[in-house]
């Protein structure tokens, strides 16, 4: 964009405000008190709120240090920062730039002792999280087969985010199974305490406890916080919600969302947070930003024409800045093997055109990125699945940060359960279970317990010298924690643990991959010090630090966007932006996804979720369908999904091509070349009909002729199947009562 006229180098108000288009210098040149922004998808968000700050420092005179901006995942915090840096000059180091469990960490570990939480609290993890409620529902006399782990997880976090507003337990959740789950519960929160430890709704859950219930915290927010801003509103749930309130007495509130990329209520997102914004603050300023940077006009027009089916929104009108481009294209395909054959074809085509095309296939559910992974593989096409295994989840990684956390709060009974036989140190299942006991008998730390058993005498001689051997370990390594470096620290636990050493001994592949793994940890923890550079209070605060790092990682934090091709779910895309992206699986059923029937709330989700998916593309843009999926062991029909209706007339429906590569071939049982139906086919009653896989049948049943006319054909030896006549690939043999097109 060029520069106003008017503008000049030594005029600093309009270098910061010379690149920014009408919708973005109204967002922030805006007065003081709280300001909604409306960004719709590529619009420029994240500049609009690093030059709010920026301006808020040079032309308004705000301290640095009093300004906080709070978004969700650290990559996005990172970009910020970076940003901010730029705009801001030399004091922009002082401004707060978080994420929400950051941001609680922080708090917590200053003020938490004000409501009994030790500052040295261990995060829990998912992994972690788990592993305590599996032993919780041992300890009841309950399986993980009736109560599986990410269902429990899901419920135990649906009920402390409760007190919120948010639902008790998830709507799946069992009334008879509530007794279940009270145990679980209290089990759980038990087992935190007695740890020192806090899982991620804590971080948030227990940072408005304290807020609200310490006078030396509020006094410093309110003293600290003068202006705080928010990027992603539309994912806040009630929890930051009232985080929210409590950190901005001031009222200088400046928001940045999208209730059309609202996706995230599986995670307690409420989408009121952004609907009733003006009704929460009747003073809010409300300032849209239109202009998209990102996709063509063709892509938006279709993206627009499926969002505005919605009634929980706003309302706002893209506009390319980009040029108009091709429409969005559209195939049928007859099975799930022809839909990945057709992707991988296309990707193929794309990258002879341009080796440099950032490209992404992008799913419902994580269970249909195997077909795609394994064609890819065949072909050779690089690719990175999102959502696989994490570095610091890695068997090996864990391990290692299980000693790095006992050197912090030898009480982490979570760490304690995986360090104290890895390697073997003798300290068997009896033993274990005899160390639980005491402990849950006299509220104990698992660390504690063994310690009294071993001086009682009442543990195996083995056993006890293997925990002897860990606490020398531990408390040695602690030493050394106050005079070297967190990169040497972590090498010495490595060395001391015995880790390292045992999978020298094993002298194969895996084992030198874990190994580097290993490395890799080291350098991690060499980078994390070089980054921060900062001066410790302690010699054990930069390994706090890191491990606070390490636990608030998320998958999307890893993203390579830069890969040539990513493979995941549309959850994952929410951020991101590609040259092209393949759209899968729109099958009513699949997209929008079956738990989601009946559900008006739900479906505008889902729909929601077709549109960020559809924004994420610059100039390419495929949506497929299969017309039969594999699951399990059998083949099910499938119809399409009604987003393609609804978007239909802004898309371009192509034939798919019937060659197919020999790689292609020889990966899925052969099928019929896929013919896409011609849009607006109609049949009756009585017509004589041949469909490509289940042969020729009688159309029994059809209702009026519409763009999503339902037919029920009688197939021989198959039975009756419910087709939707437009994109059913049939062949009229004989007419029925009135004369059908196809």
């Amino acid at each position: 964009m060029n520069r106003p006229a008017d503008s000049t180098p030594e005029d600093p108000a309009r270098d910061i405000l010379s690149d920014l288009n009408s919708g973005q210098r109204a967002a922030v040149t805006a007065p003081d008190g709280p300001v909604l922004v409306l960004a719709g998808a590529g619009s420029g968000k994240t500049r609009a709120i690093a030059h709010r700050i920026a301006f808020l420092v040079r032309e308004r005179n705000v301290p640095p240090w009093a300004i906080l901006a709070v978004t969700f995942t650290n990559k996005a915090a990172g970009e910020m920062r970076t940003r901010v840096d730029a705009l801001a000059g030399p004091s922009a180091n002082e401004i707060w730039v978080s994420t929400f469990h950051s941001l609680g960490m922080r708090l917590l570990r200053r003020f938490g002792a004000d409501i009994g939480l030790s500052t040295r609290f261990t995060i829990y993890d998912e992994q972690d999280r788990r592993s305590v409620l599996r032993r919780a529902l041992q300890k009841i006399g309950a399986t993980e087969r009736e109560y599986p782990l990410p269902r429990l997880a899901a419920a135990v976090s649906a009920r402390k985010n409760a007190a919120f507003g948010g639902e008790d337990s998830p709507l799946w959740w069992r009334s008879r199974d509530r007794e279940v789950l009270d145990l679980v519960f209290a089990r759980y929160q038990t087992a935190l305490q007695s740890n020192g430890g806090v899982d991620f709704d804590d971080l948030l859950v227990r940072t408005v406890e304290l807020l609200e219930c310490s006078e030396k915290t509020r006094a410093f927010a309110e003293r600290r916080f003068r202006h705080l801003l928010i990027d992603e509103y539309q994912d806040t749930n009630r929890v930051q919600y009232r985080m929210m309130r409590l950190l901005a007495p001031h009222q200088n509130l400046f928001v940045v969302g999208d209730e059309d990329q609202s996706i995230y209520n599986f995670r307690g997102a409420d989408l009121r947070n952004i609907l009733e914004f003006e009704k929460d603050f009747p003073s809010a300023r409300v300032v849209k930003l239109e202009d998209n940077y990102r996709s063509t006009s063709a892509i938006l027009d279709a993206a627009t024409t499926l969002i505005s089916h919605n009634e929980e929104r706003k309302g706002k009108k893209l506009v390319a800045q980009t040029g108009a481009g091709e429409k969005p294209r559209a195939f049928t395909l007859e099975t799930d093997w022809e839909e990945c054959f057709l992707v991988a074809d296309q990707i193929e085509g794309l990258r002879e055109e341009s080796s440099s095309i950032r490209i992404a296939v992008l799913v419902r559910t994580h269970a249909q990125t195997r077909l795609f992974e394994e064609e890819f593989v065949r072909r050779g096409i690089p690719h990175v699945l999102v959502g696989g295994q994490r570095f610091y989840d890695r068997r090996e990684v864990k391990d290692a940060l299980s000693y790095l956390r006992l050197i912090l709060n030898s009480h982490d009974n979570a760490a304690f359960l995986r360090a104290i036989n890895t390697p073997p140190r003798g300290f068997g299942a009896a033993t274990l279970a005899l160390t639980e006991q005491r402990a849950a008998e006299r509220g104990l730390s698992l660390w504690q317990a063994a310690t009294q058993l071993g001086e009682e005498n009442e543990i195996p001689a083995r056993a006890s010298q293997g925990f002897i051997a860990l606490r020398e370990i531990r408390d040695t390594l602690a030493a050394l924690a106050e005079k070297t470096t967190l990169g040497m620290l972590v090498k010495e636990t490595l060395r001391q643990s015995g880790l390292a050493t045992v999978l020298e001994r094993e002298s194969s592949v895996e084992a030198e991959a874990r190994i580097e793994n290993l490395d890799q940890l080291v350098t991690a923890a060499n980078d994390y010090e070089e980054r921060e550079n900062e001066p410790s209070p302690d010699g054990l605060a930069g390994l706090a630090g890191f491990l606070d790092s390490v636990s608030l990682l998320t998958d999307l934090d890893t993203v390579r966007e830069e890969s040539p091709c990513l493979l995941m779910t549309l959850h994952s895309a929410k951020g991101l932006e590609f040259d092209a992206v393949f759209l899968t699986g729109l099958e009513e059923g699949l997209f929008p996804h079956f738990r989601s029937a009946g559900d008006r709330s739900a479906i505008e989700e889902e729909r929601r979720l077709c549109y960020v998916g559809m924004t994420r593309a610059r100039t390419h843009l495929v949506l497929t369908y299969a017309l039969s999926r594999r699951t399990a062991l059998e083949k099910e029909g499938r119809t399409p999904s009604r987003f393609l209706d609804e978007i239909s007339p802004a898309l371009s429906w192509s034939d798919p091509p019937t060659a197919r590569s020999t790689a292609s071939q020889a990966s899925g049982p052969p099928a019929p070349s896929p013919r896409a139906s011609a849009p607006g086919s109609r049949l009756s009653v009585g017509a004589v009909v041949r469909h490509p896989r289940f042969g020729e049948g009688k159309v029994v049943s059809a209702e009026p002729p519409g763009s999503e006319q339902k037919i029920t054909v009688d197939f021989d030896g198959l039975g009756r199947k419910k087709l939707v006549a437009r994109f059913a690939n049939l062949e009229v043999l004989r007419p029925g009562g009135s004369r059908a097109g196809v």
